[in-house]
C-alpha cells in the first residue's frame, strides 16, 4: 500500500507541476468567452430625431423670402441586434436604436432620406448617434452628430461633418431656442436649388424641434424655421 500511495503521490506532483506551467487560454482567443451584450439606447438623440409622419417644418429663405415646406412622409424606430465576428468580439452582442425617416422638401422639389448609422460591434468604441441624409438626384451628407462635443466628427472619404459645440441661446425669427447643437459639413454634395454646387453648410438642431437653421456659407443664404408642428 505504501508504494501504491507513493505512486499515487508522484502522478499528483507531476499534474501539479503541468498544471503550473501551462499558460491559460485567453477566452478572447477562442471565443469561448461568456456573451457580453451591450444596449446602446439613442437617449436625448432621439429627442432631436423624432418625428413621426404628417410632422413638418416651415422655413423661410433669409434673402429671397421663399419658403419651403418640409414634411415628414415616412419614418421608422427600429431596435438592431448585432454580434461580432472577430475572435475578439465574437461573444459581443450590441443592441442598439435605429430611426428612418423620409421627409420632402416643397420647395428643392426633393425626398430626403434620412437614417441613423449601424454600429459594428468590431470596433469596440462608444456610439455616437449620426443621422445620413440622400438627397435624391444629388449626393448624401451626415447632417446631425451627437453627442455635440466640439471638435467630435466624422468623415465618408469625401465630407467631413464636425460638431461645433451647443450654442446656449439662439434667436431665429424671433423665436428663442435654447441648447441648440451645430453641425458643420465643409463639403455638401446635397443640391439646393438655388445653389448648385458643393456647398459649405452648417446645420443648427434643437431639442423636440429638428433643424431650426440650414446656412449655405456658399451661396451667402440661409433657411431660418417659421413654424413647425411635431407629432411624437
Amino acid at each position: 500500500m505504501k508504494g501504491l500511495h507513493k505512486i499515487l503521490f508522484a502522478l499528483l506532483f507531476v499534474a501539479m507541476l503541468f498544471g503550473y506551467g501551462c499558460k491559460p487560454k485567453d477566452c478572447h482567443e477562442d471565443g469561448t468567452c461568456a456573451e457580453d451584450y451591450r444596449r446602446m439606447p439613442l437617449g436625448e438623440a432621439k429627442n432631436y430625431l423624432y418625428a413621426l409622419p404628417g410632422s413638418y417644418w416651415i422655413y423661410k429663405n433669409t434673402v429671397t423670402g421663399n419658403l419651403d415646406t418640409q414634411v415628414c412622409v415616412g419614418f421608422s424606430f427600429d431596435t438592431v441586434i448585432r454580434k461580432g465576428t472577430r475572435n475578439d468580439t465574437k461573444h459581443i452582442t450590441v443592441e442598439y436604436e435605429s430611426i428612418r425617416r423620409s421627409v420632402k422638401s416643397s420647395y428643392n422639389n426633393c425626398i430626403y432620406y434620412e437614417a441613423t448609422g449601424f454600429y459594428n460591434p468590431d470596433a469596440i468604441r462608444p456610439l455616437n448617434t449620426i443621422l445620413d441624409r440622400i438627397g435624391n438626384s444629388s449626393g448624401s451628407n451626415t447632417v446631425f452628430l451627437y453627442p455635440f462635443d466640439l471638435g467630435l466628427s466624422t468623415s465618408d472619404g469625401f465630407s467631413t461633418s464636425t460638431c461645433k459645440g451647443i450654442d446656449i441661446s439662439m434667436v431665429i425669427q424671433g423665436k428663442i431656442y435654447t441648447n441648440v447643437g451645430k453641425i458643420d459639413i465643409d463639403l455638401d454634395p446635397v443640391r439646393e436649388k438655388d445653389c448648385q454646387k458643393i456647398l459649405l453648410t452648417t446645420y443648427y438642431w434643437a431639442k423636440d424641434i429638428g433643424v431650426i437653421k440650414k446656412v449655405i456659407n456658399n451661396c451667402n443664404f440661409s433657411w431660418e424655421l417659421i413654424d413647425y408642428n411635431i407629432i411624437k
